[in-house]
C-alpha cells in the first residue's frame, strides 16, 4: 500500500504541471489565453506566471513527498501537508483553463490530508 501511495503522490504532484503549462505555455493544452478565477486577471499575466511558478514548487513538493513515503522517512508527512495546502490555491486560481483537474486536485489534495492526519493514516500511508 505504501507503493501506491507513493506513486499516487508523485503522479499527483506531476499533474501540476498543468498549471504551469496554463500560465506559461497556454498552446500545449490547447486553449488559449484565460482568466484567473478571482478577476479580470488573464492565467498568462504576471500573476498567472507567479502561480505557475509557484505549482512548480508544489510539484517538488509532492515528488518529494512521494520519495520520503517510498522510503518512509519521518518528514514526509510534513512535507506531504504543505504541499497539498500550497496547492489548494493554485488549483482553484486557475480553475478557468482546466476546471475538471481542479476538482480532482481539490478533492486529492484534501484526502491526502485527512489521510496524513488521521490516525489509521498510516495503513494509507505509510508509518509517520
Amino acid at each position: 500500500m505504501r507503493i501506491a501511495a507513493a506513486l499516487f503522490v508523485a503522479l499527483h504532484g506531476i499533474g501540476y504541471s498543468i498549471w504551469f503549462l496554463s500560465a506559461w505555455v497556454p498552446s500545449v493544452l490547447g486553449t488559449g489565453s484565460k482568466q484567473l478565477t478571482f478577476g479580470d486577471v488573464p492565467a498568462t499575466g504576471g500573476l498567472g506566471k507567479a502561480l505557475g511558478v509557484v505549482a512548480l514548487l508544489v510539484l517538488a513538493g509532492f515528488l518529494a513527498s512521494a520519495w520520503g513515503i517510498w522510503q518512509e522517512t519521518s518528514w514526509w508527512p510534513v512535507s506531504l501537508i504543505a504541499s497539498a495546502i500550497v496547492g489548494i490555491p493554485i488549483a482553484f486560481s486557475v480553475w478557468n483553463p482546466v476546471g475538471t483537474v481542479s476538482v480532482m486536485a481539490e478533492l486529492a489534495n484534501a484526502g491526502l490530508v485527512a489521510a496524513t492526519l488521521v490516525p489509521w493514516g498510516d495503513r494509507l500511508l505509510g508509518a509517520h
